[in-house]
């Protein structure tokens, strides 16, 4: 299984009164509990860090160990400034299936952590919404979880 990971609103509040990637631990322990998962940055940070250094910024401080873990980085699907609808464009949904279709995984589970609804599909099944005000919290981390067992057991999120 795959989990595409935001940052903002995701590893820290999107109110920063809080240190950056202050929810970090919290993605360490998705990732401990579930060693088959492997993660894709789908954070609009990809546009302006390199790979090594998203890297970087997720391991740093205790999760070293699940540097290799993380694959990739969506691309970043242009869009002409005059086609632009406010409200749901599916945008980040579908780096995530260009991702998966460009690197023959197109037929894998995957999941998406994210704050923003926006950029998926209304109702998608492989969104997991987080509250951008708080990041990523404990029940969000258990709720995962089992969205990723019950992937591994055969029951298809897609």
């Amino acid at each position: 299984m795959l989990i595409f990971i935001d940052f903002d609103g995701v590893l820290h509040p999107l109110q920063r009164s809080e240190a950056e990637f202050v929810r970090l631990p919290l993605l360490w322990k998705i990732l401990r509990a579930a060693p088959h998962v492997e993660a894709v940055f789908s954070s609009s940070w990809r546009e302006i860090y390199r790979p090594d250094e998203l890297v970087e910024f997720v391991t740093s401080g205790g999760g070293e160990d699940l540097a290799h873990r993380f694959i990739g980085q969506t691309p970043r699907t242009p869009r002409a400034r005059s086609t632009y609808v406010p409200g749901h464009n599916s945008e980040r949904h579908n780096e995530c299936l260009r991702w998966l279709a460009e690197n023959g995984r197109q037929h894998r589970a995957w999941l998406a952590i994210d704050d923003v609804p926006q950029v998926f599909p209304p109702n998608s099944p492989n969104l997991y919404l987080v509250n951008g005000k708080t990041g990523l919290t404990n029940e969000d981390v258990a709720a995962i979880i089992e969205r990723i067992n019950l992937a591994a057991a055969g029951e298809k999120i897609k």
